[in-house]
């Protein structure tokens, strides 16, 4: 009996240890901002993305930030800005299209 009972609470407590692992799956905005390189972040449902890329030339830097409510193809935004210009204008050809 007691062997019965063993056995029914360590396959109880072994089908407990695999339910955490849905809860750690990955978003799919956040997979397809990891893919791209960027640095995903979640705050009150707004979801945002931040992908900084260098120019051929150092001290240009472009930012791509993408936002969205609840996921990132959901009243979507996207800004970009480009750092050491002044204008925050790319110059042409400094980043591959």
């Amino acid at each position: 009996m007691t062997r019965i009972l063993s056995l029914a609470l360590l396959a109880s407590a072994a089908s407990f240890a695999f339910v955490p692992m849905a809860a750690w799956a990955q978003s799919p905005s956040r997979q397809e901002c990891d893919a791209a390189g960027g640095t995903f972040s979640r705050d009150q449902g707004e979801v945002k993305c931040v992908v900084v890329e260098e120019g051929k030339n150092t001290k240009f830097k472009d930012t791509q930030t993408d936002t969205g409510r609840g996921n990132l193809s959901n009243k979507e935004m996207d800004t970009n800005e480009c750092s050491g210009t002044g204008s925050g204008k790319c110059p042409p050809g400094q980043f591959p299209e």
